[in-house]
């Protein structure tokens, strides 16, 4: 064989693996772009196997007790999960303390979008932290469920990508003010409120109320939710002599100043609202006979029989947890992760943000929660449209009066 022959074979042979190397790395491309392909309606936070959402909330600090929110989704998950996850995928949470400071919800939530990359935020707790939090939420596109904060600006007008469940707050102070007049016949009522936005709020909502009947305001008093001596609160009280108190708080100010009253032997009636009374753990806090005659709103039913997995959900805590974290706050969270399941379940294998948030805005009157009915629709995210009112009575809640918000009508609706 001639030197031409063999320089002709050796450069057969080089091209011809250059040609294989070229097809083999354009298989290998176009593989990496056909798996990128079949998984582009995954949203981050998911894969075959899980999907990781985060929460942002109080675990220690003045309203540690909020972190009951996330262990009712938590327990709800471990159930989920050792039955097969969502869809055949396992639900991680992520979460961080945020003590109930605005600045560090803030921080949170960053985190856990653009680090944890988490698919959703559930359940994020408190009006002034979701305040700090709100541009970069609405610029991310992370769905919120369970927004864990019934201020009327996070629903009205509706954000794209924020689902509601704790009951509107301005339509709250309308129904207790409604109550306090013409049920309790108040004529000079103070109103007490906790100083932030959660407070400020509500102070204003129920003044706006009041413009609609002949009522006196005796006092406006503010406090902190990190206050546990209401001596000088309760000597306002007293000075202002209402025949009415309505306050707007977190638990803990709610629990301090009905002791400072109780051992005061002041007897006037007490009204508040959900967050500040609505948790059953109220009657240890406060003590039971403390306690008793507080009339508080409530966003479920007090009896529990109505709802039908109240047994699943006490067995399940008490694996996970223990008694003392029963109540009011876990029952939301574990609303909440059944709301979360139930959006995802209605997603399919599209779990883009995009379906997500439009298969969200397909609940109507869904009623597997310990709320009587959640509907979202693009033009209504207050999820939930039910409010109790009930009085603390021998140790358990008894309801006075129930109503809901028709979202058609904009009325309220006593039944």
């Amino acid at each position: 064989m001639n030197i031409i022959s063999r320089f002709s074979i050796i450069t057969f042979v080089i091209i011809a693996l250059s040609v294989l190397a070229a097809c083999g790395e354009e298989e290998s491309v176009n593989s990496s772009v056909d798996s990128s392909s079949a998984n582009s309606e995954y949203a981050q936070g998911v894969t075959d196997n899980e999907i990781i959402v985060g929460h942002s909330a109080a675990q220690t600090g003045p309203v540690a007790v909020y972190d009951n929110v996330r262990k009712g989704m938590q327990a709800y998950f471990n159930y989920v999960n050792e039955n097969g996850g969502i869809n055949g995928r396992e639900v991680k949470i992520i979460a961080y303390d945020d003590e109930y400071q605005p600045a560090k919800t803030l921080q949170n939530i960053q985190r856990l979008v653009d680090e944890d990359n988490v698919f959703a935020l559930l359940g994020p707790i408190g009006t002034a932290n979701i305040n700090a939090a709100q541009s970069f939420i609405e610029e991310s596109g992370v769905p919120i469920v369970g927004l864990a904060t019934g201020a009327d600006k996070f629903v009205n007008p509706p954000i794209e990508n924020i689902f509601g469940l704790t009951f509107n707050y301005k339509l709250e102070s309308k129904i207790l003010v409604e109550y306090i007049v013409e049920e309790i016949g108040a004529e000079n009522i103070a109103l007490l409120y906790q100083n932030d936005d959660f407070g400020m709020d509500n102070l204003n909502f129920a003044k706006e109320a009041l413009e609609n009947y002949d009522v006196e305001i005796a006092a406006e008093i503010p406090f902190l939710a990190s206050d546990v001596d209401f001596s000088s609160h309760t000597q306002k009280i007293l000075d202002a002599d209402p025949d009415t108190i309505l306050m707007f708080s977190t638990p803990g100010p709610v629990a301090h100043l009905k002791k400072e009253l109780f051992n005061r032997n002041i007897d006037i009636p007490f009204v508040t609202t959900s967050t500040g009374g609505g948790d059953e753990h109220q009657f240890e806090v406060a003590g039971e006979e403390v306690w008793e005659g507080t009339i508080v709103s409530i966003p479920g039913s007090p009896d529990k029989s109505e709802i039908a997995d109240y047994d699943l959900y006490v067995e399940r805590m008490l694996m996970d947890y223990s008694e003392s974290e029963l109540g009011g706050l876990a029952e939301q969270g574990w609303s909440t992760a059944k709301i979360f399941e139930e959006g995802i379940k209605r997603s399919g294998d599209d779990l883009s943000w995009e379906n997500f948030i439009a298969q969200m805005n397909t609940f109507e009157n869904w009623e597997e929660t310990f709320f009587p009915s959640i509907t979202y629709t693009p033009e209504h995210r207050y999820g939930n449209t039910t409010l109790h009112i009930v009085e603390a009575k021998d140790g358990q809640l008894s309801e006075l009066q129930k109503m809901h918000y028709d979202i058609e009508t904009g009325e309220i609706i006593y039944e």
